[in-house]
């Protein structure tokens, strides 16, 4: 029994001398490891820092790419829409230039007769005979009847007048051509040059009611979609916000590829 408790006491002893060694040990291990977890984290955590870097500097490139390249259409469809307007306006002007062409052609006086067809003069006897004896006493000769102004003239000075900015002169001298000659093959012409002047002068009510009879009289005129086009317009500037949404509403519906319907999807846009 005395052998035993010896043994145990002496192992006892050894336990005793090599636990707080031992016990340091561990806890400098586990200090090392979690100072290595730490920097391992720090790492992970800087080379996802970087990484997250880098894919900002590739999102705001591509933002910047993206933004010149929106730059760029844009500019593009600028110029396009500019040149589209140069384009209508040097249309109209060659058109305005062929009908005062024509006007002035058809204005012209005739050619004079040949010397052949020329009148020949009255008979020696009716030439010699004295005044008094064809002319009972007291007459004058007839005076020539005044000759009415041909259709063409008063069409080529009214638009005339339009193409010199004459605005009042062109609004009276194309009603005048319209009350005179209605059912003249120019008159669908000086009645949408009319609804024009009274749109270029803002004069809008009575723009509406040019167009409008416009419409009415050249339902199949190649000038349609500008005359609704421009009536939805003045319908817009009089406050009249529910017509003029039907009246481009039908530009765009009836001549979805015109220009004029183009034109009516922007004024729709900004009004609402």
């Amino acid at each position: 029994m005395r052998r035993i408790a010896v043994v145990v006491g002496f192992v006892l002893f050894a336990v005793g001398a090599v636990s707080p060694a031992f016990a340091q040990s561990t806890r400098a291990r586990l200090d090392d490891l979690e100072l290595r977890m730490r920097q391992t984290e720090e790492m992970l955590r800087g080379q996802a820092l970087v990484e997250m870097s880098q894919r900002l500097d590739t999102l705001e490139a591509d933002l910047r790419s993206l933004r010149g390249d929106l730059e760029v259409l844009q500019k593009d469809n600028e110029s396009l829409r500019k040149r589209q307007l140069d384009l209508t306006k040097d249309f109209e002007r060659r058109i305005a230039d062929l009908e005062s062409k024509m006007t002035t052609l058809q204005a012209s006086p005739p050619a004079s007769l040949p010397a052949s067809s020329a009148v020949s003069p009255p008979p020696a006897s009716d030439a010699a005979r004295p005044p008094t004896e064809s002319l009972a006493l007291g007459e004058s000769a007839p005076l020539p009847p005044i000759a009415a102004e041909r259709p063409e003239v008063l069409y080529g000075r009214a638009f005339d007048a339009l193409k010199a900015s004459k605005f009042p002169e062109a609004i009276t001298g194309m009603r005048d051509f319209l009350v005179k000659h209605p059912a003249h093959p120019l008159a669908d012409n000086a009645q949408y040059w009319l609804a024009q002047t009274h749109y270029v002068t803002r004069d809008y009510a009575q723009a509406i009611e040019a167009f409008a009879a416009f419409l009415a009289r050249s339902p199949d005129s190649t000038r349609v979609p500008d005359a609704l086009l421009k009536k939805g317009i003045s319908e817009f500037e009089l406050g009249r916000a529910t017509n003029a949404r039907a009246t481009l509403d039908e530009v765009v519906r009836r001549f979805p590829q015109n220009d004029a319907a183009r034109l009516a999807r922007e004024q729709l846009a900004r009004m609402r």
